[in-house]
C-alpha cells in the first residue's frame, strides 16, 4: 500500500470515527440516560427521588458546611455528597445550585463563631474532629456535617453524619453514605410541597404538655402542620389529620374518645401510641425509694384487639444510662459520680430494619416490655422495632425501687431476659373494637357509621412514654425546652427523635421515601489480619507500588515492539 492509499484509509477512519461520535451525542441528546456500573446502583437515583427532582419549579439552594482541612474520611465523605448534588442536577437542571462552606474561612473568630451559634439554633449538629499539622501534632476543630437547604425563602437543616456510639467510625461513615439521598429528597419533597399534612397530639388526658414535646414538635412542623387538641368525642374533626399521638396520657379515655380513636384507624388513620403501663413516681425517688402503681387508660382492650398486648411490668437492664448521685463520707463534703441506673434502659433497633439502620440507642426511662398477642390476625404485619438488650429482666408491678441499687453489682443470673420488647408497627387490616357494639351516648355525629374492619393502615405501640419528652429547664425568663433525647448529666445524644421521626415518616410516606433507608453499600475493608507481620506488610506495600509500575512498563514495551514491527514490514 503506498502512501497515497494509506493517508487516504487514514482520513476514512477518522471521520468515520467523527461521525459516529456527532451520531451518538445526537442520539443521547433525543433520550436522557445514565449507566450505572457499579453493583450496589451506588450511583443510581430512586425513580421517585428522580420524579421529584424533575418536578421542581424553583430553585433549591444548598449549603454543605463541609469544606476546608479535614480528616481523609471525612474528605471522601464529602466527596459522596457532591458526586449524589451532581447526580440531583443532571435530573433537576438549574432548579438544584450548591456551595460547600468552609466555615473557618471566615478570619474573625467572633463573626464565626456567632455564624456556628446560629447553624447550632437552625438544627445542625455539631461535631469535634482532630487535625494533624504539619509538626506532627493535633489539633480540635468543630464542625457541622450537614446542610441548610432553601427554596423560596424557606430553609431547611439536614444533618449527614451518622454517630452511633455502638458501630465503628467506618460503618457511621458508610450508613451515613447510605442515608444521603434520603435525607436530601425528604428535605426537598417537604419544602417543594404544595399541600402540608396536618398531624395532632391529642390533649383532654393529662398527656406530656407543649414544652415536653416541643423539640419532635419542631422537627415535625418542618414536614407538617402540627396541631394539639382534645376529641371530645367527635369524629370528624380528626379525619383531616394523617397521624395523631397520643404521648404518655395519665388519666382514662372515656368510651366517646376511645370510640373516635377506633373509628379513625377502621377509616385508615394511623395513631402513635407512647404509654406508661406502670406510673412511677420519679419525685418520690429524692427520698430514696419509690413504688409503682398500675397506669391503666382505658386503652389496653383495645391495642390487644389490634394484635397488641400491654403488660404491667418494668425493664431492669444492664445495657443502660447513667444516673447523677451525690454522697458523702462521714459527714464530709458531698462527691457526686454517675452510676449505672438499670431502669433507665438504652434500647437497640434492628440493623436490618430500614427504619432503624444504623440508629444510635434510644434512651428510656422506667420502661414496660409490650408483646404482640398470640392469635394470628390475617393480613395483619406485626414488627418489634426497639428491644431491650441481651442481659436485661423484666419485673412485674407493683415494684418497690430504691437508690440503693444503684450500690449493688449486678446479680447476672437475675438479668436473664433477651430483647423484650418495647415498641412495636403494626400493619395491615384491623378488626374494629366495636364490630358488635354500637356507638357510645354522646359520639358526634350522631348517626356515625361503625365500619368494622379498617382500610390498610398502620399503628406503633412503645411501652414507654418518656420516649417523645424531652427535658424543660425552667429559668426566670420562661421555660426552655431541651433537644429530645439529650441528656444533661452524660451531655449525650440519643437517637429517640431519629427514631420516632422515621416512625412518622413511614407511617405517613405515600410515595415510599423511606425504603431509600433500605438502600445498603457494602463496606470494604482491608483484611488487617493479613497484615500483622512486618514480612506480609512488605509484600503488599511491593505488590501495591511495583507491579502496577512493571505492568504498565511490560505494555509500554510490548507496544513499541509491535509498532516497530508492522511499520517495518
Amino acid at each position: 500500500m503506498n502512501r497515497k492509499e494509506l493517508r487516504r484509509k487514514h482520513l476514512v477512519q477518522l471521520l468515520t470515527v467523527i461521525l459516529l461520535v456527532l451520531l451518538a451525542n445526537f442520539a443521547a441528546g433525543l433520550q436522557f440516560f445514565r449507566l450505572d456500573l457499579s453493583s450496589e446502583k451506588r450511583f443510581s437515583l430512586n425513580h421517585n427521588s428522580r420524579e421529584i427532582l424533575k418536578n421542581l419549579d424553583d430553585v433549591v439552594y444548598i449549603r454543605v458546611f463541609l469544606e476546608g482541612e479535614l480528616p481523609s474520611d471525612l474528605v471522601r465523605f464529602r466527596q459522596s455528597i457532591k458526586e449524589m448534588l451532581l447526580e440531583f442536577r443532571a435530573y433537576a437542571g438549574s432548579n438544584i445550585d450548591f456551595e460547600f462552606v468552609n466555615l473557618y474561612a471566615e478570619p474573625d473568630v467572633k463573626i464565626r463563631n456567632q455564624v456556628m451559634q446560629n447553624l447550632a439554633q437552625r438544627g445542625l449538629r455539631v461535631t469535634d474532629i482532630r487535625i494533624k499539622d504539619a509538626e506532627g501534632g493535633t489539633s480540635t476543630k468543630i464542625i457541622f456535617p450537614g446542610a441548610i437547604l432553601s427554596y423560596q425563602g424557606i430553609d431547611f437543616p439536614v444533618n449527614l453524619l451518622k454517630n452511633n456510639p455502638g458501630l465503628s467510625y467506618q460503618i457511621n461513615l458508610n450508613n451515613s453514605v447510605q442515608s444521603l439521598e434520603y435525607e436530601f429528597i425528604r428535605a426537598i419533597k417537604s419544602l417543594s410541597s404544595k399541600k402540608v399534612e396536618k398531624i395532632a397530639f391529642i390533649e383532654g388526658h393529662n398527656e406530656l404538655d407543649f414544652f415536653q414535646v416541643n423539640d419532635l414538635s419542631v422537627e415535625l412542623s418542618l414536614f407538617f402542620q402540627v396541631d394539639r387538641g382534645s376529641i371530645n368525642g367527635n369524629l370528624t374533626n380528626l379525619l383531616d389529620y394523617k397521624a395523631l399521638i397520643i404521648a404518655q396520657p395519665l388519666n382514662k379515655f372515656n368510651d366517646r374518645d376511645k370510640f373516635v380513636i377506633d373509628q379513625y384507624i377502621m377509616r385508615g388513620g394511623k395513631v402513635l401510641f407512647f404509654l406508661d403501663p406502670v406510673q412511677t413516681h420519679a419525685d418520690s425517688l429524692v427520698s430514696g425509694r419509690t413504688f409503682t402503681e398500675f397506669n391503666d387508660v382505658n386503652l389496653y382492650d383495645l391495642l390487644f384487639k389490634y394484635g397488641i398486648r400491654i403488660d404491667y411490668n418494668l425493664i431492669k437492664d444492664i445495657q443502660c444510662n447513667y444516673v447523677k448521685v451525690e454522697s458523702s463520707v462521714d459527714g464530709q463534703d458531698p462527691t457526686t459520680s454517675f452510676m449505672p441506673w438499670w431502669y433507665f434502659p438504652l434500647m437497640t433497633a434492628s440493623p436490618e430494619n430500614m427504619l432503624t439502620r444504623g440508629l444510635n440507642y434510644v434512651k428510656g426511662e422506667f420502661v414496660s416490655a409490650i408483646d404482640t398477642t398470640p392469635v394470628v390476625i390475617p393480613g395483619l404485619k406485626r414488627t418489634v422495632l426497639l428491644a431491650s438488650s441481651d442481659t436485661s429482666a423484666r419485673i412485674d408491678n407493683p415494684v418497690y425501687i430504691s437508690m440503693e441499687e444503684v450500690t449493688r453489682a449486678p446479680n447476672r443470673g437475675t438479668f436473664n431476659k433477651s430483647r423484650l420488647p418495647v415498641a412495636i408497627l403494626a400493619e395491615g387490616e384491623f378488626e374494629s373494637f366495636y364490630a358488635n357494639y354500637g356507638a357510645p351516648e354522646g359520639v358526634s355525629p350522631k348517626d356515625v357509621e361503625i365500619l368494622k374492619r379498617s382500610k390498610p393502615t398502620m399503628i406503633f405501640v412503645a411501652g414507654d412514654g418518656d420516649m417523645i419528652r424531652n427535658d424543660v429547664q425552667v429559668t426566670a425568663d420562661g421555660n426552655i425546652p431541651m433537644i429530645l433525647g439529650y441528656d444533661k448529666d452524660t451531655r449525650q445524644t440519643f437517637g429517640n427523635k431519629e427514631f420516632v421521626m422515621n416512625v412518622i415518616n413511614y407511617m405517613t410516606d405515600d410515595q415510599g421515601l423511606i425504603a431509600l433507608r433500605s438502600r445498603e453499600f457494602k463496606l470494604r475493608l482491608l483484611d488487617k489480619t493479613r497484615i500483622r507481620t512486618s514480612e506480609m506488610k512488605f509484600k503488599w506495600k511491593l505488590i501495591n507500588t511495583v507491579l502496577p509500575v512493571s505492568v504498565i512498563l511490560v505494555f509500554g514495551i510490548a507496544f513499541s515492539i509491535f509498532r516497530r514491527r508492522k511499520y517495518l514490514k
